[in-house]
């Protein structure tokens, strides 16, 4: 396994295709490329340097990722799918209030 990408082997043309894993693999063969060409020429080439910006950005653009979660933001009103949050009556007309009644066991 060689571990950097020199700046005459191929690279890709378009990273948003390659998968997660590939591009921080990549992310790490140029870096490490640039550390070498540094300490043993004591500048960058400019295609590493090019490609470390190519690759950093495509890491920033899926960092900010499209912006989805999974939990919906909380902004205080209530939303059209709770109900509760409504004051609509539920199935023993109390509005949601739990006064003891409707537990198993009988009345308070």
């Amino acid at each position: 396994m060689k571990s950097r990408i020199s700046p005459d082997e191929p690279f890709p043309e378009d990273l948003g295709r390659l998968k997660d894993q590939d591009v921080e693999v990549l992310n790490s063969k140029v870096h490490r490329e640039v550390d070498h060409e540094f300490a043993t020429e004591g500048e960058v080439h400019p295609e590493t340097a090019a490609r470390k910006d190519e690759v950093k950005d495509e890491l920033d653009d899926r960092d900010a990722g499209p912006g989805l979660t999974l939990v919906p933001p909380h902004d205080g009103e209530p939303h059209d799918d709770d109900p509760d949050a409504h004051g609509e009556d539920d199935a023993d007309g109390d509005e949601g209030e739990h006064d003891g009644a409707d537990r198993a066991g009988g009345e308070r």
